[in-house]
């Protein structure tokens, strides 16, 4: 779990350290990307990782968090007519996932591991996931469904991208997501 603590760290100090060059810079080819590739047919696929990093709050400390999932789904544009309005609105093309397709797990929720007669605590156990799905929509706004809690919705509306990283704020709550095209042909 070393590893991975220092993998998250390195991730987030990587988005803040370049957040003022992201900022500049629009999530449209990244998001793309990612699109196009989804777009080629049956078994176009796209990994998600990420991480969330949410800081103190009153009695509760900082919680991090890691998630992985994938997109396998592309939903075409559509657009809604309101006839009271007279107005067309634009529902965007969105790729998703199926419920609970995605894992999450919490710096804060441990538990006790015994190799060899000694006895260590572990940070983000495997035995206290929760689910996820996820969508990426072809304006870039990314949105984590946390099933596990009634299908709650957290949406990052403007995020920044920097080579193969979008992040962007929930709230107070920082989210970087990674993605890897791959075919299962």
């Amino acid at each position: 779990m070393k590893a991975f603590r220092y993998i998250a760290g390195i991730l987030f100090s990587l988005t803040l350290f370049f957040g003022a060059d992201a900022s500049a810079q629009s999530c449209t080819s990244l998001v793309q990307s990612q699109f196009t590739w989804m777009q080629q047919g049956g078994g176009y696929y796209v990994n998600v990782t990420g991480v969330t990093l949410k800081p103190a709050t009153g009695s509760v400390g900082p919680v991090a968090s890691s998630f992985t999932g994938y997109l396998d789904v592309v939903v075409p544009q559509s657009w809604y007519y309101n006839p009271s309005t007279g107005v067309f609105t634009r529902v965007p093309a969105r790729l998703t996932s199926p419920a609970n397709s995605g894992r999450q797990v919490f710096n804060d929720r441990s538990y006790l591991s015994t190799q060899g007669g000694v006895s260590r605590w572990q940070n983000y156990s495997a035995f206290a996931q929760d689910n996820i799905q996820l969508e990426l929509d072809d304006t870039g706004k990314a949105t984590v469904i946390l099933n596990s809690w009634s299908n709650t919705r957290v949406v990052i509306n403007s995020p920044t991208c920097t080579g193969n990283v979008l992040t962007g704020y929930s709230g107070s709550v920082l989210h970087a997501f990674t993605f890897e095209q791959f075919y299962l042909g």
